[in-house]
């Protein structure tokens, strides 16, 4: 039975009595947490990278339709292999590897 008050989507579903998959983006509790260059959701514990070692993705593209989250670590490393990126003192300008929107990431000194 449909009702009124429901969308679309949710009448459908309840018509064929199954759960319909949603886009990535609007899954409940389901937050992209990889990173979207080396795709492993920590980094390696790992001396070279000191205090990042074994931490989690940290930054994550402004884009609301893209929303990719990097370990800056990685966004860094691949921004430095792109001809076009600038730098202004400790702050490369760029572009998100997935939506090409303008980024901008901090270099720490440990990197």
């Amino acid at each position: 039975m449909m009702a009124k008050d429901k969308s679309f989507a949710e009448n459908l579903a309840n018509v064929f009595e199954t759960q319909l998959p949603q886009p990535p983006h609007l899954q409940k509790n389901e937050e992209q947490v990889e990173c979207g260059i080396c795709y492993a959701q920590f980094l390696p514990t790992d001396d070279e990278l000191g205090a990042k070692s074994g931490s989690a993705t940290d930054y994550k593209c402004e884009n609301g339709s893209c929303n990719r989250a990097f370990h800056s670590v990685c966004l860094v490393d691949w921004l430095r292999s792109i001809m076009t990126t600038r730098q202004s003192f400790d702050v490369l300008f760029g572009n998100c590897p997935y939506c090409s929107d303008p980024i901008a990431v901090k270099i720490s000194c440990n990197t």
